[in-house]
């Protein structure tokens, strides 16, 4: 895999940071992209150097505006010539109830989780063509086969990866672009800590979280031998299956499961 040309996006922090450090171990290439440039560079600092084609690639961006995705892009094309694997990673949380929800944080989330994805995978796909067996991983999370209560617009932004997936694996077979998607489940990052409106519900239990250097394997196991979409925990592929079989066992699943106030809906009739 030495050699392979990767852009990892959300890279100055928690998964991307972990996924970036993996790759440039493996001796991938990679172009870090994030808004915080300070801490982009010192990430960047600490990779092992790539033993041919050229340095890493910090591009500091804000995702949600569209020429500086689109310069962001035509920097990799002039730094690396092409792409090998596009990791969507970016992306931000926010925790309320429907009734309590304000659209201005609502509509941040769909900018950076929907949006800017689709509009990275637009900009990435020339270079994706002249890749080298090219590869993007969307990264989802359980969430989005499985909406939860208290986040359903973080769920529905989720959901909205799973279909973009859907739709890119038979768009872009013909130009033989790998596209995987990819569910984590709780991971140790400080996501909830930093996501908007973090005060609104109480945290989740994290014992059993995984850590963000799991997912970063998982990430490159997807590069290595690509596939369709993978979650990481059995529980919570489990209870995206019952979702669409039995909703009320889901429902009863879930409620146990996260605890707290939450009660499951009565049946009527």
């Amino acid at each position: 895999m030495k050699g392979r040309r990767a852009l990892v996006t959300g890279a100055s922090s928690g998964i991307g940071e972990a996924v970036s450090r993996l790759l440039a171990a493996q001796g991938y290439r990679v172009a870090l992209l994030a808004r915080n440039r300070a801490r982009l560079e010192a990430v960047a600092a600490e990779l092992p150097r790539p033993s041919s084609g050229g340095d890493h690639l910090v591009l500091p961006c804000d995702l949600t505006r569209v020429e500086e995705i689109e310069g962001a892009i035509e920097a990799v094309e002039a730094a690396f010539g092409g792409l090998d694997l596009l990791i969507n990673n970016a992306g931000i949380g926010y925790r309320a109830r429907v009734s309590e929800l304000d659209p201005e944080p609502l509509r941040r989330v769909f900018d950076t989780n929907v949006f800017a994805l689709l509009l990275t995978c637009k900009a990435c796909y020339p270079l994706l063509v002249r890749g080298d067996r090219p590869v993007v991983v969307n990264v989802s999370s359980v969430v989005g086969r499985r909406g939860i209560p208290g986040q359903a617009g973080y769920s529905a932004s989720k959901a909205a990866v799973c279909s973009i997936g859907e739709a890119l694996r038979i768009e872009w077979a013909e130009e033989d672009i790998a596209v995987s998607t990819l569910n984590p489940a709780l991971t140790a990052t400080g996501f909830f800590q930093n996501q908007l409106n973090p005060q609104a519900l109480p945290d989740p239990d994290l014992g059993d979280a995984r850590p963000a250097s799991g997912v970063a394997q998982a990430i490159l196991a997807l590069d290595q031998d690509p596939r369709p979409e993978v979650s990481l925990r059995w529980k919570w592929r489990l209870l995206g299956i019952l979702s669409i079989l039995s909703p009320r066992l889901a429902d009863h699943a879930l409620v146990r499961r996260l605890g707290g106030d939450w009660r499951v809906p009565r049946r009527r009739g």
